[in-house]
């Protein structure tokens, strides 16, 4: 009996030991394959340049909030410039805020623009957004944009930047598409 207990003691012993090196196994395999995968070399990361095609939800401090689209060629390797142009649509419910009342119409600014970015690290870049708003007056915008690739193909990104003549702080929040 006694060596039956200690047999079942041992038994028990190699099964916690060998559960535990198993999960260790798994861990170290799993982390090669993820250090394996980290390491090669996606189809888009040999393309110097593609087209892209990127739509936002902006939020202006003073006006409110919209949408725009943009198109334009995303230089990678062929040089740190890139350009595209798009437009914009941000509205509000009151069109001067000092005027409270019901009767406000609503002001709706819609903007055309051509945005030049520059790269600074692998996913952060300054951009410069020269456009005219509403037809009757010109606008500069310049921020910061960064990139997160969720897949090859697509990219989510935010893109805080500075209304120069409207005096207001304007965020963006990109989805971009790579067309190649």
């Amino acid at each position: 009996m006694k060596t039956s207990t200690l047999q079942g003691k041992y038994y028990l012993c190699i099964s916690r030991i060998s559960k535990s090196r198993t999960g260790l196994i798994i861990f170290i395999f799993l982390c090669f394959q993820f250090g394996e995968a980290k390491s090669q070399s996606c189809s888009l990361c040999c393309i110097p340049s593609f087209p892209s095609l990127t739509v936002y939800q902006a939020f202006q401090t003073g006006h409110g909030m919209g949408f725009g689209v943009e198109a334009g060629t995303w230089n990678k390797d062929a040089g740190k410039f890139s350009y595209f142009i798009g437009t914009s649509m941000v509205w509000t419910g009151i069109s001067n805020p000092e005027t409270k009342t019901n009767n406000s119409p609503n002001q709706t600014l819609l903007s055309f623009y051509v945005k030049g970015q520059y790269k600074l690290t692998n996913h952060l870049y300054i951009v410069a957004a020269p456009g005219i708003v509403n037809l009757s007056y010109l606008e500069l915008q310049t921020g910061l944009r960064y990139i997160f690739p969720v897949t090859s193909k697509i990219g989510i990104g935010i893109e805080p930047a500075y209304a120069i003549n409207q005096k207001q702080l304007v965020v963006n929040a990109n989805l971009h598409f790579a067309l190649r």
